[in-house]
């Protein structure tokens, strides 16, 4: 029997007689494990945080780029426009040369008419007809060099063009691989960096889709909690390492265990949740069922050791009128603590 100041501190061996200074220690102790693993997780979470800031600078990158090639199409546009001014003004004096030769070889005509008439007109119209014949030279020489600034006119414009579609290849194609990465960033916002489960805010999106879809549909919808019994004992033992090993593991067999309209998510922690639409009572207990199995009727190898680990689970089917994720954690925790006192590796059916 020890003095009226020894406390007792439960253990996994039974109960263990401390003095309040052996106790104190032991709650220092507590303290400082706990003020470890939260600085692991903080510091966890400032990697994820460099990882998605980087991503959101990358995207801004594309995003930029796709603005310059933007600029460059518009000053090709403008400048293809000013190319095809300019080849308007050049054909409206080709027409205008044509029209002016038109009307020489039609002179030319009347003084060759008027040749039989006298020999002193056949003369002066000779040396007229000369004229107009060396300015009609003129003329088709000018028009052919014309053509020859419209077949290099018409060149360029084809590079243009070509150079054009070029920059809206581009462009489309920068499109997409931004879209690409907004997509990928929605997809890493919301899935867990360890597990790739769901993450807190991708299972309470899935969540509500489904609660609205329930309520749609006058449809069923169910929720398994799942905790780890005793995860602090692999955290000791192995280190955050083996436990991440151990979450990894039970995540896989889990999702294995679902259906393809399912969905697991990690709340935080050792904590999971999965979504079972269109499921009643029975049917979801049996799949809770199988989740602890899957845990606990295979070990799991962590540094070359095999680890047994079990799990504590509490199912319900939601009433309509559930609205939250805090709602459902709140109605579901009573379940998981009566499935830990009753002696853990045990499933619990709430409602």
């Amino acid at each position: 029997m020890g003095s009226s100041t020894d406390l007792k501190q439960p253990s996994d061996d039974g109960d263990v007689t401390l003095n309040p200074l052996e106790t104190y220690r032991w709650r220092v102790a507590q303290l400082e494990s706990l003020l470890r693993r939260s600085k692991d997780e903080q510091a966890r979470l400032e990697v994820s945080a460099g990882d998605f800031r980087r991503q959101l600078e990358n995207r801004d990158e594309q995003w930029a780029e796709m603005q310059k090639v933007n600029l460059r199409l518009a000053r090709a546009n403008a400048e293809s426009a000013e190319l095809m001014a300019e080849l308007e003004e050049r054909n409206k004096s080709l027409r205008e040369a044509n029209l002016a030769l038109a009307r020489a070889n039609a002179h030319g005509a009347e003084l060759m008419a008027s040749i039989q008439l006298k020999e002193d007109e056949i003369q002066r119209l000779n040396r007229s007809l000369s004229a107009a014949n060396a300015n009609g030279a003129e003329l088709v020489a000018e028009r052919e060099l014309q053509l020859e600034e419209m077949d290099r006119l018409n060149k360029q414009l084809r590079r243009e063009v070509q150079d054009r579609k070029k920059a809206e290849e581009s462009a489309a194609d920068l499109a997409l691989q931004l879209a690409r990465a907004n997509q990928n960033l929605d997809r890493l916002a919301t899935l867990d960096a360890l597990t790739e489960v769901l993450n807190r805010r991708g299972i309470d999106r899935q969540l509500t889709a489904e609660l609205s879809r329930a309520a749609r549909a006058g449809s069923t919808l169910g929720v398994i909690f799942v905790d780890f019994d005793d995860f602090k004992s692999v955290n000791e033992r192995f280190g955050h390492v083996g436990g991440d090993v151990a979450l990894l593991e039970i995540a896989r067999r889990l999702t294995r265990s679902l259906r393809s309209t399912d969905c697991l998510g990690r709340i935080g922690g050792d904590e999971f949740m999965a979504v079972i639409p269109d499921t009643a009572t029975p049917e979801l207990a049996v799949m809770a069922e199988r989740f602890r199995a899957a845990a606990a009727n295979s070990p799991i190898i962590i540094a070359g050791q095999e680890v047994t680990v079990t799990l504590s689970l509490a199912a319900a089917v939601l009433s309509p009128d559930t609205s939250s994720l805090d709602e459902i954690l709140s109605q579901v925790k009573d379940g998981l603590a009566t499935s830990k006192r009753s002696g853990k590796n045990r499933v619990t059916m709430v409602g």
